[in-house]
């Protein structure tokens, strides 16, 4: 919320700004507008996948138990920790990606 709130602040003072004839105080308050609501949902993405993750497994230990380790680890083998990697988000899109890391690194 406080990130929106600076995107709006940000596009008041650029209005103000360039009626006032302050270029770099412009430039600033539109830098504001532009960054402010990407940073604001790229938060709320990750924050939302992390709540999933704590609401379906709870613990790193639930989680793991609940995998195909042998696949995972037979990818991981065969053609890296990356795809591997890769093929646990695919079957849970809403893992975060430090978490798929790590489980996959672990087994």
């Amino acid at each position: 919320m406080l990130l929106w709130c600076l995107a709006i602040g940000g596009l008041f003072l650029a209005f103000v700004s360039l009626s006032a004839h302050q270029r770099p105080l412009a430039v600033v308050g539109f830098v504001l507008v532009i960054l402010c609501p990407g940073l604001a949902e790229a938060y709320a993405q990750r924050r939302r996948r992390s709540d999933w993750y704590r609401r379906e497994f709870g613990t790193q230990e639930e989680f793991v138990s609940s995998l195909d380790q042998a696949d995972l680890r037979r990818i991981r083998d065969e053609k890296g920790l990356a795809e591997a990697v890769r093929a646990l988000r695919r079957r849970h899109p809403k893992l975060p990606l430090k978490v798929a890391a790590d489980t996959v690194k672990q087994l």
